[in-house]
């Protein structure tokens, strides 16, 4: 039976308050096409009928799906309807975004079975058009949402705008996996870097939301001065050794006598700052001795 020949109010009667006002959310959505949101569940295989481009048949096709459930009704996402560009989503990038706080607008439901499907597309149309409506200008502050996260790589959100950014986008430090420091559904500063709402481009930063850590290094780092370090990654023959502040990263090379397989990721060492680059803002120093 169509939505609009359903009896709503004999199907709604006995349901408990929670459940009239999820349902009622998603009737609004439907008829008005207004925006909802809610956390991403997990992701199922569903069996969708499509039309194939230049083809006039529909055939069955079974689709990876995100799954919203708020309270009781399953809200189904399909993966053509979760982003507006091509992110060669897959299936890393959808189950990167279990637990992320999404936008969608219903577009079809099943109240006799109890779910009903949903386009985040749509929302992310809606939510640019009311951006455009913005004075949004370079330098100011927003607040993003974390959508996915992968080793190297996060997706963010900001009025309808989904923005990949790499590691060096979001740390002055290096940071081996990005999924231990940040997550989906958190909320992170960061700052505009470029706006053009005809074009619709929208680019930010999350790190120079603070200052570069080696600003003011020749106070707090001078040359020649020894300092407490941990091992965070190794590239290309050079050590990526932390100061105690967490983020200040020295590169640093080893001693003739030491040997790299001596030394892991993780361990305490004592370094010696030995050089500064200004124009790539760089600090280098060598492993004087491991400690622990």
């Amino acid at each position: 039976m169509e939505f609009k020949d359903l009896n709503l109010s004999e199907m709604d009667k006995n349901l408990t308050e929670p459940e009239r006002e999820e349902w009622q959310a998603i009737y609004a959505s439907y008829r008005s096409a207004s925006v909802i949101s809610g956390g991403v569940a997990g992701v199922d295989l569903h069996e969708f009928k499509i039309v194939p481009k230049g083809k006039k048949k529909a055939v069955s096709q079974t689709v990876r799906c995100l799954i919203v459930i708020k309270y009781r009704i399953k809200i189904i996402i399909p993966e053509s309807e979760v982003f507006l560009e091509d992110f060669n989503s897959g299936y890393h990038i959808l189950h990167s975004m279990c637990g992320a706080q999404v936008d969608y607008v219903i577009t079809y439901i099943d109240r006799e079975a109890g779910f009903a499907v949903a386009s985040r597309k749509l929302a992310l149309e809606k939510m640019q058009a009311a951006t455009a409506r913005q004075r949004l200008k370079e330098g100011q502050m927003i607040d993003v949402k974390i959508i996915s996260v992968g080793r190297n790589v996060c997706t963010v959100n900001y009025g309808g705008y989904d923005i990949m950014l790499p590691q060096r986008d979001v740390s002055y430090s290096i940071v081996p996996d990005l999924r231990e420091t940040i997550h989906p559904g958190e909320i992170k500063k960061a700052v505009i870097k470029e706006y053009d709402k005809d074009e619709k481009i929208l680019k930010i930063s999350i790190k120079e939301t603070t200052a570069h850590p080696f600003d003011g290094i020749e106070t707090r780092h001078p040359l020649k001065s020894t300092r407490i370090a941990t091992i965070v990654g190794k590239y290309g023959g050079g050590v990526f050794c932390r100061l105690y502040d967490n983020i200040t990263d020295v590169l640093c090379s080893y001693d003739p006598m030491q040997y790299d397989g001596d030394y892991k990721i993780g361990n305490t060492v004592e370094i010696i700052i030995s050089k500064y680059n200004f124009e790539r803002k760089l600090v280098y120093g060598k492993i004087l001795r491991k400690m622990h």
